[in-house]
């Protein structure tokens, strides 16, 4: 994890120097000049996309990682614990990484468009875009790297404690997902990528109406959007009947 995230910050600051480079300039360059700038473009565009995708492992890693931390915190009976452990840094991360997603897929969802257009018409967009993500990034990375610094094997307080019959949530949720009912991670992750295509489908429809390439290929990414998000619903949907009766079967 640590190495994936000083990776990451590496890469990302050296995609941010071409990005700014080529919005700053694009507007007022001749077409010797474009043609140049579209080709750093696309060195660029590998690079975050080699970002992006170790991000999106880093997120996997991520709950395997805390999972297999759990036995060597004192006290920690789940992930509750292992946040306990790694706070303040390990709460904040999880919540970036809960809805960071969106904003990996709305780039990428761009960029296979604009790839597959003459003239790379969203190199713009998708350069501003990057430096306004990029923050993003580099705080995700930079999150995972002071998490697993700041985790040691103090004791913690059981789960148990914090989601007592006093409390307001009586069923820890990392328990509930992870231990009790794992399927429920199909049904989220079905849901929520339902979701998330869903948004990048709105996103791209914008461009469904412009002239050309881009008019074409943004009708075709649209329809591809809409038949992703419909089949994780459905996927969503199925896990959800297992799920329900991993709830109802009583713990052996």
């Amino acid at each position: 994890m640590v190495i994936l995230g000083f990776f990451a910050i590496a890469l990302t600051a050296y995609a941010a120097t071409k990005a700014w480079r080529i919005a700053r300039r694009l507007r007022t360059v001749t077409l010797e000049e474009r043609y140049v700038l579209e080709k750093g473009f696309y060195l660029v565009s590998t690079v975050v996309w080699v970002v992006l995708v170790s991000r999106i492992v880093a997120m996997v890693l991520y709950w395997v990682a805390n999972e297999s931390l759990i036995p060597l915190v004192p006290g920690a009976m789940c992930q509750w614990g292992i946040h306990q452990a790694g706070y303040p840094f390990s709460w904040v991360d999880t919540g970036l990484k809960s809805g960071i997603v969106f904003v990996y897929g709305m780039w990428l969802s761009l960029d296979l468009i604009n790839r597959r257009c003459k003239g790379a018409p969203l190199m713009d967009v998708l350069s501003k875009t990057f430096l306004l993500f990029m923050p993003l990034l580099v705080a995700d990375s930079a999150l995972d790297i002071a998490f697993y610094f700041r985790v040691e094997p103090v004791a913690v307080p059981c789960c148990r404690v914090a989601f007592s019959l006093e409390s307001l949530l009586h069923i820890c949720p990392f328990c509930f997902v992870f231990h009790d009912a794992p399927m429920f991670i199909a049904v989220v992750a079905g849901y929520g990528l339902s979701i998330a295509t869903a948004i990048w489908g709105a996103v791209v429809k914008r461009y469904a109406d412009k002239p050309g390439d881009l008019g074409e290929v943004s009708t075709k990414a649209l329809s591809i959007l809409a038949t992703l998000s419909l089949g994780f619903a459905v996927i969503g949907t199925i896990a959800l009947v297992p799920a329900i009766f991993q709830i109802l079967t009583p713990i052996t």
